[in-house]
């Protein structure tokens, strides 16, 4: 964590700098101020993510702002489930939903090639989610019967540290953003938590953390 950490402070070294020396021959000017993204990634947990927020460029290096997104399990091995009950089979996959607010870091253009500019980006936040989960258990019995019943949780972590590091692309208002995401998100934090007919939820979700995987997004300045 201490190398992701000396990377913003490079960035945030960089922003202070640039802005300490004046105006910035690259600033896109005050109609510009606002940066609108869209972001996808994939993570080592079987997850995938998309968001879309918006930064306020206080200056064209450093942006402060907030996306809103969801997140959701592509991949898992087992569920939860007992001699005549199981859980849903859309619950299986754990997901949530998030408001995330960050920081937007950028270091001045380092490389040109051809029309666009390259550089270096980090993009820190704080990931709020819904601080409760729900699962729909299915029931059977000898004549077929079906039933459904609902068991929830509020006993969970509901707020995650992350920060994306990476290069950007800049071609006129348009940037590119791609590289390595680093998370504490735990994903079956609430699941671990829930319990039905005497079977535990936490024998099938493990405590899991440390969260990573590849980011891509897509913004425009306006």
């Amino acid at each position: 964590m201490r190398r992701y950490l000396l990377a913003i402070l490079i960035l945030l070294s960089s922003s202070a700098a640039v802005t300490a020396g004046g105006k910035d021959p690259y600033d896109l000017g005050h109609a510009s101020r606002f940066r609108l993204g869209l972001n996808f990634q994939f993570t080592s947990f079987r997850t995938w993510q998309i968001d879309f927020g918006c930064h306020y460029m206080v200056t064209p290096w450093l942006g402060l702002g907030a996306s809103l997104g969801g997140w959701r399990q592509y991949g898992q091995w087992n569920s939860p489930e007992g001699p005549n009950w199981w859980v849903l089979k859309s619950d299986r996959h754990v997901s949530n939903v998030f408001l995330r607010p960050s920081l937007l870091l950028t270091t001045p253009t380092l490389w040109r090639i051809g029309k666009t500019e390259w550089g270096l980006m980090a993009n820190p936040g704080v990931m709020l989610n819904v601080p409760n989960q729900r699962v729909t258990i299915e029931k059977s019995n000898d004549w077929d019967y079906e039933d459904q019943e609902h068991i929830s949780s509020s006993r969970g972590k509901w707020c995650a540290l992350d920060c994306r590091l990476g290069l950007y692309l800049r071609a006129g208002k348009v940037y590119i953003m791609a590289g390595y995401i680093l998370s504490n998100l735990e994903i079956y934090s609430y699941y671990r938590n829930m319990e039905y007919d005497g079977v535990k939820f936490s024998d099938y979700y493990p405590r899991r953390k440390g969260l990573q995987g590849g980011f891509v997004t897509i913004s425009y300045n306006f």
